[in-house]
């Protein structure tokens, strides 16, 4: 059933305590008390084919979106076939490793067969389907002595000691305004994927391009004017509120040339008297990104 709704794999895993240090995410530490009635945590991996390393549409995101409903929808037929199930939220890489399922990365991500690391986890709380174990899903650490992902991570969360969650970009991405340096190295909406793009375990995977519906929701113009009511729906409003996309369009187009300056001026000023404030900071940055790049073609000029 989880297949027809695009998941590839799903693990039936008990619902065992793991405790967390922190808990910022308010994941489910305790299934068997928060669900009595479930037999087991349904794991559900959801993969995805990524776009060319240069695109900016996140396909995590939109993947993400996709998988979410998909899980909705498996709910609601469960329940109507009356099979008790509901949405949980666990700590889901401590529950594959656990479970001897797939392997860690060094960038803190999970390889599981034949994804690599493309893939959303999704997972629900079941009855009557008892866990099972998966002695063929274990894998062999492929990192060993390989360092791509720290050489190609721009934030330096990854060295020899490990993976640095405080240095890491995405974390610092989860609210709409960003600080500078995180616009200053920003390639996809949303999201960093570069160690997913410099891991060898996803270098084989196909990859795929943005659909048009999502090359003209995310088209750089559209949105740094403020209409991102479609690339909204296609990536999830919990990712996308606050006017986060029209901010990271304005960093985008303005550090990287993409809309004429005389158009950039106007959409700067429009986005000046936004009321979201990740909006006003992005236009500050994108007005002082033209004058840098207008002293740097004045420069060249001469």
């Amino acid at each position: 059933m989880a297949g027809e709704y695009g998941f590839g794999k799903v693990f039936f895993l008990p619902p065992a305590a793991v405790p967390l240090q922190s808990n910022p995410h308010r994941l489910v530490t305790d299934p068997a008390a928060e669900f009595p009635f479930a037999a087991s945590i349904a794991v559900m991996v959801f993969p995805y084919a990524p776009f060319n390393a240069n695109e900016r549409i996140p396909a995590y995101y939109l993947a993400s979106n996709t998988a979410y409903f998909g899980m909705k929808a498996l709910i609601k037929r469960l329940n109507e076939a009356g099979v008790r199930a509901e949405k949980a939220e666990i700590p889901l890489k401590i529950a594959l490793d656990r479970a001897g399922i797939g392997a860690p990365l060094r960038n803190s991500l999970r390889a599981v067969r034949p994804y690599g690391s493309r893939f959303v986890l999704m997972s629900i709380a079941v009855e009557g389907l008892p866990p099972l174990e998966y002695p063929d899903e274990a894998l062999l650490s492929p990192c060993k002595s390989c360092t791509a992902c720290e050489r190609a991570c721009p934030s330096g969360a990854i060295d020899e000691e490990g993976f640095h969650l405080d240095r890491c970009m995405r974390p610092r991405m989860e609210t709409a305004d960003h600080e500078d340096s995180i616009r200053d190295r920003q390639r996809t909406y949303i999201g960093c994927e570069i160690c997913q793009y410099a891991c060898p375990m996803n270098a084989g995977l196909p990859k795929a391009e943005p659909s048009p519906e999502a090359r003209e929701a995310f088209d750089e113009e559209r949105l740094a004017m403020g209409d991102a009511k479609a690339a909204r729906a296609l990536v999830g409003r919990n990712m996308s509120s606050n006017g986060r996309l029209t901010a990271e369009a304005l960093a985008f187009a303005a550090r990287d040339g993409l809309i004429a300056p005389e158009r950039l001026d106007e959409l700067i000023e429009a986005a000046g008297a936004s009321p979201f404030p990740a909006v006003r900071s992005a236009a500050e940055y994108a007005a002082r990104k033209l004058r840098e790049n207008a002293r740097q073609a004045e420069k060249d000029g001469n």
